[in-house]
């Protein structure tokens, strides 16, 4: 990779965390997928890339990026927001008088359905939890299981579960919850989950105060989400679940288990914090042999 090229990347991720204000961590996905790209095309044209080289790239060549990376059962939704990453960057180029113009700011992104994790049964989900005992540590295995029941039991977001602070539980029959877009919601904490959780609190090998984070890692810093997705991937891996067994799919279980109960949509919403209904009415989508079945059981018209 050239200079000058190198030197954009560098102005650009700048502008793009200083002047943008775009989380870091969108900044390193979009720095991700452009040196993914360029690596492509480095492969692709068989020589090394030049900042002259760029103004060459057409939509032959983002196609057959496409197909390199479906190849390797990268989706369309990633492929979308790659694509999106590589346009900002021209776009900031051409703001910034580096190039004139582009054919790669007027392809469109590829089509993708918007899909949502199929909801686990209740084996699977036993499956789970009994297997996140592997651990020796009695705190290390209580807390996989709190994170667990939290998920599964109240439909909260990874990033929600490892937010909450000791304040936001210890006071009240309540937990509170910070959402997405800072809009708080407080849900009943059953006794029995309130106890189990301070149970790993009273064996953490750390002094836990009111204004720190509950669920830690072994060496006392605020839990990462990727211990987590990584001990449900081993989990998945080793009882044959599906492949779509993921923190979220456990939320979206919470969501399709209310419904099957019939609990009404605008209670889904405020438990979930969504903004919108049509957000919930999305997540909680029946699945169509379900409608099928209960047209043929309970219409009026049909044959018994």
């Amino acid at each position: 990779m050239g200079d000058i090229l190198e030197k954009n990347i560098k102005s650009w991720t700048s502008w793009l965390e200083f002047e943008k204000r775009v989380s870091k961590n969108t900044v390193i996905s979009y720095k991700s997928d452009l040196i993914s790209f360029l690596r492509f095309l480095k492969e692709y044209e068989n020589q090394k890339v030049s900042f002259e080289s760029l103004k060459f790239i057409d939509e032959k060549t983002i196609v057959g990026w496409f197909y390199y990376r479906i190849k390797k059962n990268i989706s369309q939704r990633s492929n979308a927001r790659a694509l999106s990453s590589i346009k900002n960057f021209f776009e900031y180029l051409k703001k910034q008088n580096s190039i004139k113009s582009s054919k790669i700011l007027a392809i469109k992104s590829p089509k993708f359905q918007e899909s949502l994790p199929r909801p686990l049964s209740f084996k699977q989900v036993e499956k789970i939890f009994f297997n996140f005992t592997k651990d020796g540590n009695n705190w290390i295995r209580r807390r996989n299981q709190s994170i667990f029941l939290l998920m599964w039991g109240y439909g909260l977001r990874i990033s929600e579960v490892l937010n909450i602070k000791l304040k936001n539980i210890k006071y009240t029959e309540f937990i509170l919850v910070k959402s997405k877009g800072k809009k708080d919601r407080s849900l009943p904490i059953l006794p029995e989950l309130k106890q189990y959780i301070f149970k790993m609190l009273n064996e953490v090998p750390f002094c836990i105060k009111d204004e720190d984070y509950i669920f830690l890692g072994k060496r006392g810093k605020k839990l990462n989400p990727v211990i987590i997705q990584r001990e449900l991937s081993r989990i998945r891996r080793e009882q044959l679940l599906p492949e779509n067994t993921t923190p979220h799919s456990l939320r979206h279980t919470f969501a399709t288990q209310l419904l099957d109960n019939k609990v009404d949509l605008r209670s889904i919403q405020e438990l979930l914090g969504h903004k919108s209904l049509s957000t919930t009415q999305k997540y909680t989508a029946v699945d169509v042999s379900k409608i099928r079945e209960t047209i043929d059981n309970f219409h009026p018209r049909s044959k018994k």
